[in-house]
Formats: C-alpha cells, structure tokens, sequence
C-alpha cells in the first residue's frame, strides 16, 4: 500500500496479525510495481532474511489487455495548462464534433508537500482520465511524449512564469495516462501537437465559445481522428487583404523600434537580456508575416491549415491578430475573433481597443511569452 507518499508492504504474521514494513529499493521496476499498487492488480512477494535483513522480490505476469474503448467510437483529447494550472479534456466523436468537454484541476497537485504526495495525486487523475474514457468507450489522444516542451505556455511571462512551469508534471501524467489505459484495455493514440494550441485558439475557442485549453484538447482529439483542420473562409480573406498584412507589419516595425530605444536605454542586465529576446520576436513575427507570398487570387484553395504557398497560414494569422489586435500574445477572451472568423472583417478594431498599431500605453507591458 502506499501511505505519506511512501511504498509500504503488509506481512502477514500468521496468527491473525500484521505488520508493516517501508520497501526502500532503487530499483527500475519501482515504478511498475507502484502502478500495478494504484490499479488494483495482483503480484507475488516472497521474503527472505539475509544478515538480519528482509529482502522482499516481488513478481507478476502482465497480459495486454483486451481493447474495450478505441478510436472507432471517438477519442478523448488531453491538454494542459499552467494558468490556471489544469488538464483540459474534450470527449470527441467518430464524426469528429465534440461531445463533451471540461476540465480537472491541478492545484492540488501543485501544492502537495512532497514528490510521493503529487505522484498519489497525479495517479488520483490520472484514474480519472481513463475512467471517463471507459465511460464514453473511446481512446485517450495526446501529443506523443518525446516531442513534450520541457515548458509550457500559460498566460504569463518572465521570471515569475518561468517558476511556474518548474512545477509542471505533464510528462509524468501523460504517462501515469498511457500506463493505467492500456492496462485498462483503452487505445492509446499520441499525434505531433504542432499548432494544435494555435489552431484552438484562432477556429474553436471563438466559434464554439471554448477556453483555449479545451479548444487546444479537441484539436488533438480530431487530429488523433485523422481530420485535418481547413481555414475558415474569414481567415482566407484577411490573409489575401494587402491592408490587414501591412497593419500587423507596421506594428511591429513600431514595436521593434520602441524595443530598441527600451534596451539602448536600459541598464539592468537581466531587463536588457528580455528585451533582446521580445526584439528577436518582434522580427520573428516580421519575417513571418513576410514570408506569406503570391497574389490573393492564388491564395484560394491552399487552406488545409498547413501549407499556405509556402507559409504558415495559422502562426501568420496568430502574430497578425493576438497581439495587434488584442493586445496580448495569449489573449484570455478571443471571442472578439469569431466575426474575423467568419467575414475577415477587421477595420475599426483600432478605435474599439486602444492605442493604434505598435504602442501606445496599453502596449508598454505586453510580452512575448
């Protein structure tokens, strides 16, 4: 059993009795023995006493599990976030709509005392996933592990940010998730999660009212699903509007050069180091935008969201629209996106939310995350 975070064994004495013993190893199959501990699945001790030690080896058979949820039916899409720190779930159909969405927090794991602590509660979760996808009788989604970040993004930035991504245990769920699925008979399905957090932000969380982190989750649920995510129509048209490309390079041309005068002026080395890299970003997002070529005209068609003539479709429409139009490189609210989405009509956005394009007060502490 496990108990204050550590693994203790029972031992049955014979005369009724027990006794508990701490099981202090290294070894590699530790952690398998701790899973087969939370998913309630048999195993063999056998105790054998050597310089007035005992010694516990402890065996088991492992049988992969008949399938019971699969893709067939649906999946259920897996993201994270860091603030506010929880796991965003999307119960997604063969049809590819969404069914159900709703998220676990992950506070708790946040502020437990010590490693066994969070490993109990990251395994409480973990329980949790797969039993909602026994529930629905679908496959778990997530971005396949080895192309993890070793950050995520939140809605921050900077030093205090960063300490927030040191407590992140998303790579140590996902395979606690992995793990309990498939003893649990549940596909596993894992795809490339670039973009997918972009793509929710920009099509699903303003046309179906999501937070990003759902959006995010059903984005990964229809790409585990085999769907490929087509541009809107409203997006194919602000990406052929000569006006709308200009706004967004004007700002941040502006943007670059305000940066500049900031770190020629600045003194403080570690200020002076974040306003290089928000420079770099600045003429990231400027190349970016340039990199979109060849007449309105031929832009039709091109919209599958991954190869727009060359060019990225999505990452120009997030650096032309988060920040230069919402003031914010990771906005909280992007319902303001769903006219854009439908009409590309962006004009008069400038009066509505402040300071024209590339500073302005509003502008003075937007970060690049």
């Amino acid at each position: 059993l496990v108990k204050d975070g550590a693994l203790w064994l029972r031992i049955n004495l014979g005369d009724g009795s027990y006794v508990h013993a701490l099981v202090k190893t290294r070894h590699p199959n530790l952690s398998a023995l701790v899973e087969r501990v939370h998913a309630s699945l048999p195993y063999n001790v056998e105790l054998s006493l050597k310089d007035g030690k005992i010694y516990a080896a402890f065996t088991w058979e492992e049988e992969p599990a008949p399938l019971m949820a699969t893709k067939e039916n649906g999946v259920l899409g897996i993201d994270i976030n860091a603030d506010p720190y929880h796991l965003a779930l999307a119960v997604v159909g063969p049809d590819g709509n969404l069914r159900k969405h709703l998220t676990l927090s992950l506070e708790e794991v946040d502020r437990a005392k010590n490693r066994g602590a969070k490993e109990l509660l990251l395994w409480k979760v973990a329980h949790e996933v797969v039993s909602l996808a026994l529930e629905h009788g679908v496959a778990v989604a997530t971005e396949r592990l080895k192309y993890l970040r070793k950050s995520r993004r939140g809605d921050g930035s900077g030093r205090a940010f960063r300490g927030k991504q040191h407590r992140f245990a998303y790579a140590s769920l996902l395979r606690k998730v992995h793990s309990l699925a498939r003893k649990k008979g549940v596909q596993v399905v894992e795809v490339n999660p670039q973009d997918t957090s972009t793509i929710g932000m920009l099509k699903y969380a303003p046309q179906l009212s999501l937070s990003k982190d759902v959006a995010a989750a059903y984005v990964i649920g229809r790409r585990a699903l085999g769907f490929k995510e087509k541009l809107p129509k409203g997006y194919g048209k602000l990406l052929g509007d000569g006006a709308f490309l200009a706004h967004a390079r004007d700002f941040y041309r502006t943007r670059a050069e305000e940066l500049r005068i900031q770190k020629r002026n600045e003194r403080d080395r570690s200020r002076r180091n974040r306003l290089s890299r928000e420079l770099k970003r600045a003429h990231g997002a400027l190349s970016l935008l340039s990199s979109l070529q060849g007449s309105p005209g031929s832009q039709e068609g091109s919209t599958d969201g991954r190869n727009f003539l060359g060019a990225n479709p999505w990452r120009i429409l997030r650096v032309g629209l988060f920040l230069p139009l919402l003031r914010s490189t990771v906005p909280r609210d992007l319902s303001p996106l769903k006219a854009l989405l439908h009409r590309g009509a962006w004009k008069g956005w400038g009066s509505s939310l402040g300071p024209p394009p590339g500073g302005g007060p509003k502008c003075a502490n937007v970060y690049f995350g």
